[in-house]
């Protein structure tokens, strides 16, 4: 049983909630990490398919960091990195070992590892030099928390400690009632909105159909499926995260209403954004603007950075052609409107608009980017019959 897969999750879920409520009487805040880890440790042990295979990646990951940045003292993180994402990087590039009796992909391979992978990256580039390790207990529901085990949002170590500190505080009426109509929204969103779209819109024609018609519609119905599927995973972990006294990032704030990239990743799963913003991009960035080849077309630098992030993006995804570019297009409009940003900064005007009506020019922006990106994630999704 995943989370948010069927009836049964939400009456476990309640259970922990009820849990956290009545320890909240009994014990102190100082109580309150240890008892969200046993109610987690429940949810992987009894419910979550492949549980040791989990348990495991945390235990590799915990002790693998402490070696990395603890003992060794690893100056270059990028090795680091590529320890810490070799579990995920050899489920993607589909590399098999097998070591008699033991399966090594069968191990490393369950639902949840490439987030699980993102949150132990961030953690590992988050960590100072002489920083001490984070207790077990936390690093342990940090990754495993249940709400957002599977699919995100994908949060930073130092926000969730802060409001695991905080936790039994968190749980009051208040928090209960925001808590409960996130959770309603998200399953409006997931369970009737995204059904509904699924069941009339989507499958309306053939994937393989190439009528133009046709193709509009199979691209913006999966739009707005995505959307609301998606959005409604995000709001469920967000419901149920307050509720249980956790802060869960906000992962979408309405896409359709973005004016321009940069802007739709404000809006669209947010914290994979962040994400990529804070331990790619910017790295890379840094990277290029340190090479003497480059340093006269800091353009470019930027364009190759993005560029690069959104490939990453497309690859995490799986190393097939609707993936690749999928998040080779979402780099070149972000490259495109970086360079149109850059030489109306040049010129003190807008390079295209012009003095049109900022009204008239916020409409135009807002349905360029949702076609553009509505193409984009049609690609994405395999369903663009000039691939198949």
């Amino acid at each position: 049983m995943l989370p948010f897969s069927s009836f049964e999750f939400f009456i476990l879920i309640a259970m922990f909630i009820a849990a956290l409520v009545a320890s909240k009487l009994i014990f102190s805040q100082n109580y309150y990490k240890h008892i969200l880890a046993v109610l987690n440790l429940i949810f992987l042990s009894i419910v979550y398919p492949k549980p040791f295979h989990f348990i495991i990646l945390i235990l590799f990951s915990y002790f693998l960091t402490y070696l990395i940045a603890d003992v060794f003292k690893i100056k270059k993180k990028i090795w680091g990195i590529l320890i810490l994402l070799l579990p995920m990087l050899l489920v993607k590039f589909n590399i098999h070992f097998d070591f008699y009796p033991f399966d090594l992909n069968n191990i490393i391979s369950f639902a949840g590892l490439s987030y699980a992978s993102f949150r132990i990256m961030g953690y590992y580039m988050d960590k100072a030099p002489n920083e001490k390790m984070a207790d077990f207990i936390s690093y342990f529901n940090f990754l495993s928390f249940t709400p957002t085990l599977l699919i995100g949002p994908i949060d930073k170590y130092s926000r969730f400690k802060s409001s695991q500190d905080i936790g039994f505080s968190a749980i009051n009426t208040y928090n209960f009632i925001i808590g409960w109509n996130t959770l309603v929204k998200g399953i409006a969103f997931k369970f009737i909105i995204a059904e509904l779209i699924d069941r009339y819109w989507l499958n309306i024609y053939p994937d393989t159909s190439k009528e133009i018609l046709h193709m509009f519609n199979n691209m913006y119905s999966y739009y707005f499926y995505l959307f609301f599927d998606f959005a409604g995973y995000s709001f469920m972990a967000l419901g149920i995260g307050k509720m249980m006294g956790i802060n869960v990032p906000v992962n979408f704030t309405n896409p359709f209403l973005a004016v321009n990239p940069q802007d739709f990743w404000r809006r669209f799963h947010i914290s994979l954004g962040e994400w990529l913003k804070d331990y790619f991009f910017t790295p890379l960035y840094m990277f290029l603007t340190r090479k003497k080849s480059l340093k006269k077309f800091p353009i470019l630098r930027q364009n190759i950075a993005l560029i690069m992030t959104f490939l990453l993006m497309g690859c995490w995804n799986g190393f097939k052609l609707n993936y690749i570019l999928s998040g080779t297009l979402l780099g070149v409009f972000s490259a495109i409107h970086n360079t149109y940003l850059i030489h109306c900064k040049k010129k003190g005007r807008d390079v295209i608009f012009g003095n049109l009506n900022p009204i008239v020019v916020k409409i135009i922006s807002i349905i360029l980017v949702f076609n553009t990106f509505a193409f984009a994630l049609y690609i994405f999704s395999g369903r663009f019959p000039f691939l198949n």
